[in-house]
Order: C-alpha cells, then structure tokens, then sequence
C-alpha cells in the first residue's frame, strides 16, 4: 500500500472516530425528559433507599429483583402498598410514608411513559394480556373455573403470579399452584393473605376459594402447554437497540 493510501485510510479511521465520539456524547437524535416535581422527589427516595441496588430500570442496575421499568401499571395499588411497607421475599420493609409512596409510584409511572424494558419487534404484549388469551382461546371455561378465573382477574392475582420468570416479586407460577400448595393452605392465603410478604389479605370467602382453587386445578392439568407457549410469545421477536430510550432526566 502506497504512503498516499495509508495517510488516506488513517484519515478516514480517525474522521470515523470523532463522528462516532459525537453521536455518543452529545445525543442528537436523544430525547430529554424532564420529571414532574413529584417524580423528582420519588427518584430522591429510589436513589436514596438504594433501590437500583436490585431492581433494573431499562436493564441497568442489579437483579436480585425484577425489571420495574414499566410494572407499575399491572400493580393494584393494594399490592403497591404492600410492597413498599413490608416488603417482599428478599425485598425489606422500607416502611415508607403515604406521600412517598405516591411520590415513587410517580417516579416509576413518568419512567414507564419513557420507553420498554426490552424492546421487541412488532407490538408488546403485556404479560398479563397474554396469559388472558392463552386462558380464554379455545373451549369455554367449565362454570365453577370461569368464576375462579374471574376472581384471579378482577384481584389482579395475574400481574404478578405468571408462568416461569415472568412473575414479580418471585411470585409462584400460577400453573403450579394447586400442587404446591394443600387445598387448606391455599384457602388461608387466599382469605388473610401472607403477613410480611407482598401478598395482600383478599377475605375470600369459602365458595370464591373453591372457585379459585378449580380454576388452579385447570391450570394445572394444562400447564406445560401454558408454559410454553407462555415463553415462545414473550422471548419472540429481535431486541432494538435503536429503541432503547438513551435518554437524561432533568
């Protein structure tokens, strides 16, 4: 290779470079989201209970717990409560106040508009969307496990136990709990809910525990087929990194 050449090739190696520094650092195509007085004070309350610690916001942080990009949303705010006061399986109580809860709820609700988690080719579906489709495609449900269908819908049972690794807050797998869990024991639970854990008390009374526990029982008898098709539909599709919300808050 000529002396010319090589003067030509090195400068266009080191052009590159200096184009590529800039599209890094100054973001051009980035978007800057600027948080609400309230988120400002949720972020203060995230970063300073060390929440990052453990939970992912677009998959950067630890992951000892779940991904809280956009779960939010599926969390009644009964489940919220209790999550942010006494915790969680590994997850400690924090004991946190009325007005910061509502200030972190704000946090992770402004994050949520930002952008997704793990962005995928073609439309997301919510896990808990998904598992409403693979439950109520096909046959009609049996009488007494419609109703126990509807009772885990309308108590949001399905935003946190869902099949596999898609459960929050290491919730069990809805598909195994009939054979994990004696009929007595799941009727306690599902009546006084589970103290220091972030399952709530939903008074079900015996009738709505039956309904419930034939529900689980149908889910068991097919629950390798939800299950996999469960993990076929969420791992589909191509990550875009071109979609991932590089993004400064104010």
């Amino acid at each position: 290779m000529s002396i010319r050449a090589r003067q030509l090739l090195i400068s266009i190696l080191v052009g590159i470079f200096f184009v590529q520094t800039w599209l890094v650092y100054s973001d051009p195509i980035g978007t800057r989201h600027t948080l609400s007085k309230l988120a400002i004070e949720g972020q203060a309350i995230w970063r300073e209970s060390n929440c990052q610690s453990c939970h992912q916001l677009f998959g950067f942080g630890g992951f000892l717990g779940p991904d809280l990009t956009n779960t939010i949303d599926s969390l009644s705010p009964g489940r919220v409560d209790s999550v942010l006061t006494v915790g969680s399986g590994q997850m400690p109580p924090f004991h946190l106040a009325p007005e910061e809860q509502s200030a972190l709820v704000a946090f992770l609700r402004e994050i949520s508009t930002t952008g997704v988690s793990q962005p995928k080719l073609g439309e997301a579906v919510l896990p808990a969307e998904l598992l409403r489709q693979l439950v109520e495609t096909g046959t009609a449900l049996p009488v007494e496990v419609a109703r126990g269908w509807e009772l885990a819908r309308t108590h949001d049972c399905i935003s946190c136990h869902l099949p596999n690794k898609e459960s929050l807050h290491l919730a069990s797998d809805l598909t195994m709990l009939a054979t994990s869990l004696e009929r007595d024991k799941l009727f306690e639970v599902l009546h006084d809910g589970i103290p220091g854990k972030a399952m709530p008390r939903l008074a079900l009374g015996p009738a709505d525990c039956a309904a419930v526990h034939a529900f689980l029982i149908w889910m068991n008898e097919g629950g390798e087929q939800i299950r996999k098709r469960f993990e076929q539909v969420t791992n589909s599709g191509e990550l875009e990194l071109s979609k991932v919300p590089w993004f400064e808050f104010e």
